[in-house]
């Protein structure tokens, strides 16, 4: 009996880890696309920074910054992973906390925070699992920021869930989504309940990079949960079933009407409310309203260099 336990524990995780692999278009040969790989900071709702623990982690969600569309590129992945990044101690053996605008506290991001190990490492063996935790610098600021970067702090970045991963395919065969689309990501502290208040809440939108060239944008919006209704049921936000669906990490909206292009894309002076439908919920179709208030960072593909 314990030999047969052990045989199936092994299938189910060679099972797993193939599942893994297997998920992409393309082989994750073990130790490819190494290169330096940054990572955007999407801050989650804590109580930060605390003066009585300044190594507390920082919980967020980190977007690849930034990703390429050319086939031969180590970045050709859209990427956001959900972790955490601890504050190591300086060389006077003295632990600071990162001086960023945390949630909820600070309303807004305002700053453009990232996390890059400075060695080069495997996209493959992270996109794989191999890879669950980097040491890195914390700069506020980037080369699209239109200020000078600062080296903040080091720290210990702690992958918990890989949570998009999109391989980015530059054939010109792929056609554009006729309207824009984003992905959400709630703002919700880790662990933290679903809200059943049917209140404004925050969340994360990154633009869903599909067609050359694209661009890739991230920005900060709140959801309106009273607003949003079903075709068949208008009181639709009170059901369970359906606050699960708008607080899936990686929820798929699309914004009815708006052209897909960078010209048009969400930003809080040319679109400061606006309706979107989910479209990762296939039960039912779902409309919210969303106020978006402002843009963390936008550059242009196809090799997302240029800031848009």
């Amino acid at each position: 009996m314990f030999k047969s336990s052990i045989v199936i524990l092994f299938i189910s995780i060679i099972l797993n880890q193939s599942l893994v692999l297997c998920q992409f278009p393309v082989p994750l040969t073990k130790g490819g696309r190494n290169a330096v790989h940054g990572w955007l900071f999407m801050p989650l709702d804590q109580n930060l920074p605390n003066p009585e623990n300044p190594s507390q982690p920082i919980q967020a969600y980190f977007s690849h910054h930034t990703p390429e569309f050319a086939t031969d590129s180590p970045h050709n992945f859209q990427i956001i992973i959900l972790g955490t990044v601890t504050p190591l101690s300086s060389g006077d053996n003295i632990t600071y906390p990162i001086q960023m605008n945390y949630p909820p506290a600070s309303e807004l991001v305002e700053y453009e925070f990232t996390f890059t190990p400075p060695p080069p490492f495997s996209l493959n063996d992270l996109l794989s699992g191999d890879i669950k935790q980097l040491l890195g610098v914390v700069f506020n600021g980037s080369f699209d920021t239109p200020y000078e970067r600062i080296a903040e702090s080091v720290g210990v970045w702690d992958i918990l869930e890989l949570t998009t991963a999109v391989y980015l395919n530059d054939s010109t065969a792929i056609e554009p989504y006729p309207y824009q689309r984003y992905y959400s990501y709630p703002r919700l502290a880790i662990g933290a309940p679903i809200p059943t208040d049917n209140g404004v809440h925050n969340f994360y939108l990154a633009h869903e990079i599909h067609a050359v060239p694209d661009f890739d944008q991230v920005i900060h919006a709140t959801i309106d949960i009273s607003s949003c209704s079903c075709t068949d049921d208008d009181n639709c936000a009170s059901d369970y079933s359906t606050l699960e669906s708008i607080f899936t990490p990686s929820a798929i909206w699309e914004f009815y009407g708006i052209d897909n292009n960078v010209d048009n894309r969400l930003t809080p002076e040319y679109y400061p409310s606006v309706l979107g439908n989910l479209l990762s919920n296939t039960y039912q179709n779902v409309t919210c309203k969303f106020e978006i208030l402002e843009q963390i960072h936008c550059v242009l593909g196809p090799d997302f260099f240029q800031i848009c």
